[in-house]
């Protein structure tokens, strides 16, 4: 899998700076501040194609596709792709390695005009009525952002749809749940393989299981003509068995280990999903060899992406060479860090089988390995010749677990003092996710998942008792997220997450009765989080985070009717994690968590006009938050930061936010947090340790 790639940013008029725009990390397009000094020229070259006039720095390579097909359009050198691609192309087996590159090829029906930046797979894709433009990045997007403005494409920003109507999601029908186990050979290719080339390899090769690169920021072969939910469908229907690779961040790139690691789990889930991978699939991160120095920051990314897949239902593989990563993994296995569950060891030894010195016999012992045992060459069957790197899998099928543990409750009082000690009020190891509301009467209402299981409730008294026991308030097994949210008429919204189904409300009436049966109210199969919020007016807001296209909100109003379309409200597809509140002003404001950026809160002021972000805590590794909102007016923003634990910040009545936050628990084993808001003024914060 290793590739080479060119990393240094260019310099020059593409790459000045008060021409160019560059990502801010709310995901708009911002202009940089202008350089004391003029960068010094460069040569550089150009292209007219179709219309538009393409001009790269001199030292790019121009390849014209239709005059050499066939060639492969391998985004880890510095190029200019113009053409329409081959479905068939020469490529180096090598999957991984990113520079600035560009792909130009004709428009189809498909391609709505306007610029899309997918800050996950560090891409930027754009289209008028004559081409589309796949432009990738490595180090400078402001570079390749420039080429595509200059050359005419519409749209200075990442466009946001005309409609406010979210497009249908097609769910794709799941592969087989054994569709990434398999004992035997197999191979990795940069690019999926034609049907013909798959059908030919299926009747005379060895192999029985092929490597697919099917996203992430390192991914060489970003343009896949052959990968698709209906080409796995075909190719398993065939017998094939598969190794879902995603190019993640390389060692040298990672800076917040944490968030980064949360955020590549979270990209590669949903494009897992949308390819039609079952959850329980084995999903590996491609991390390519490193040297000791970034061992620490890769056992800290990688901890981060076991996890959070693991908390949305997948399997975790980690690919690495056996000297660096591998070796890694095995030497600080037990030491703290979330482990893969299967490993994927390039040593290059020939032998077909899953023995390596690096790795202890008894580790990663139960049908947990594949190994890489044989770099990129060329290999022809039934008249197909691909250049592959073998591979020996013994890999069985199994459900990941998800993060879990028990809820604890902290309390903060009115007059602003923390409870020395948070309080375990359920001590189910099995729970989740947690959300909670406190109603006009002063009870609290606390909801946890139990995978498998469904919602639980349990209620905190008006005088201050917990209940002893939680009721079953839902038995859906399949719900993976929930949030709750309580109007001034004392009823309360529980909207959920169904896996495959979207989201689903169930209301409980001021008098205390729960309806009997939930209301789709958003068939978004992508949707993974959510955050809700009951404002003075009655109206309901529901946030839902769908991962690599940001946050959308429906509305229900005052008369109980839900909104028909959500309204896409941030266009940042790096999201993490978000959370909401509304202030007794009639304002709400919204949390988001951008990876490696730290928290931006937007408000949505009293007459219902949406602000733009600020961001207010720039910690880039926090992975969870949550936002309430007490009757003062005051706003309580709480943040996880994995191994240090829970950080409140304030903003005051009069708008102002603390210049620092406060820690109020150092647990740092806290997987999520939800803080909630009582009419006497208290303040509790749910925690799952």
């Amino acid at each position: 899998m290793p590739r080479s790639a060119s990393t240094g940013p260019l310099a020059g008029p593409l790459a000045l700076a008060a021409a160019a725009a560059v990502l801010g990390a709310a995901g708009l397009l911002v202009a940089p501040a202008a350089s004391a000094q003029p960068a010094a020229a460069t040569a550089a070259r150009g292209v007219d194609y179709r219309g538009h006039h393409f001009t790269v720095p001199a030292d790019w390579a121009l390849v014209d596709l239709d005059a050499a097909p066939g060639t492969c359009v391998d985004f880890s050198r510095h190029a200019l792709y113009y053409g329409t691609p081959a479905a068939a192309q020469d490529c180096p087996a090598g999957g991984t390695g990113r520079t600035e590159a560009l792909l130009v090829e004709p428009a189809t029906s498909a391609d709505a005009p306007g610029t899309r930046v997918d800050a996950a797979s560090q891409e930027i894709d754009a289209a008028d009525a004559q081409v589309h433009v796949l432009a990738g990045y490595r180090h400078d997007p402001a570079l390749v952002r420039q080429i595509v403005a200059g050359a005419g494409l519409p749209g200075t920003a990442p466009a946001v749809r005309p409609s406010t109507q979210r497009p249908a999601v097609a769910t794709p029908a799941a592969l087989p749940a054994n569709t990434t186990s398999y004992t035997g050979k197999g191979f990795d290719a940069c690019e999926a393989p034609t049907a013909a080339q798959m059908s030919a390899w299926k009747s005379a090769s060895p192999y029985g299981a092929v490597g697919i690169y099917f996203g992430g920021p390192s991914r060489a072969c970003a343009d896949q003509p052959n990968l698709s939910a209906s080409w796995l469908q075909q190719q398993s229907s065939a017998g094939w068995r598969f190794l879902p690779i995603y190019g993640g961040v390389m060692a040298d790139d990672i800076t917040s280990p944490t968030a980064q690691g949360t955020a590549s789990a979270q990209d590669a889930a949903s494009r897992a999903a949308s390819y039609g991978l079952p959850q329980g699939s084995v999903l590996y991160d491609d991390m390519e060899a490193y040297s000791p120095s970034y061992s620490g920051a890769v056992l800290a990314y990688l901890s981060a992406w076991t996890k959070e897949l693991h908390t949305l239902g997948y399997q975790s593989g980690v690919y690495s060479s056996s000297s660096s990563g591998i070796e890694d993994l095995a030497d600080h296995y037990g030491s703290g860090y979330e482990m893969p569950d299967v490993i994927y060891d390039a040593l290059w030894n020939g032998s077909a089988t899953t023995s390596d010195p690096a790795v202890p016999a008894g580790l990663w012992a139960d049908h947990q390995r594949v190994h890489q045992y044989s770099g990129g060459h060329n290999e022809s069957y039934g008249g197909a010749t691909l250049n592959i790197d073998s591979d020996y899998l013994d890999v069985a099928a199994r459900t990941a677990s998800a993060a879990h543990g028990t809820v604890w409750d902290r309390t903060r009082s009115a007059t602003g003092g923390w409870q020395a000690h948070a309080s375990e009020i359920d001590d189910n190891d099995a729970i989740t996710a947690v959300a909670s509301a406190g109603l006009p009467d002063g009870t609290l209402h606390t909801f946890t998942v139990v995978p498998g299981s469904g919602v639980w409730e349990r209620v905190r008294s008006a005088s201050g008792t917990w209940a002893a026991t939680a009721t079953h308030l839902d038995d859906n097994g399949s719900i993976t997220a929930l949030s709750a949210a309580a109007l001034p008429d004392g009823t309360l919204h529980l909207d959920v997450v169904v896996k495959g189904s979207g989201v689903w409300d169930r209301t409980r009436s001021a008098s205390g009765t729960w309806a009997a049966a939930a209301t789709q109210i958003d068939d978004n199969a992508a949707i993974t989080r959510l955050a809700s919020a009951g404002l003075p007016d009655g109206t309901v807001h529901l946030e839902a985070l769908v991962p690599g296209s940001g946050i959308w909100e429906r509305v229900r109003s005052a008369s109980g009717s839900w909104a028909a379309a959500a309204t896409h409200l941030d266009t940042n597809g790096s999201i993490t994690a978000l959370s909401t509140a509304a202030l007794p002003d009639g304002t709400q404001h919204l949390d988001a968590v951008v990876p490696g950026s730290g928290i931006w809160d937007r408000t949505r002021t009293a007459a219902g006009t949406w602000q733009s972000s600020t961001l207010i805590d720039t910690n880039g590794s926090i992975s969870a938050v949550g936002t309430a909102a007490l009757p003062d007016g005051t706003l309580h923003v709480d943040a996880v930061v994995p191994g240090s634990g829970v950080w409140d910040r304030t903003r005051g009545t009069a708008g102002g936010w603390a210049a620092a936050a406060t820690q109020i628990d150092d647990n740092g084993a806290i997987f999520t947090v939800q803080p909630a808001a009582l009419p006497d003024g208290t303040l509790h914060v749910h925690t799952i340790v």
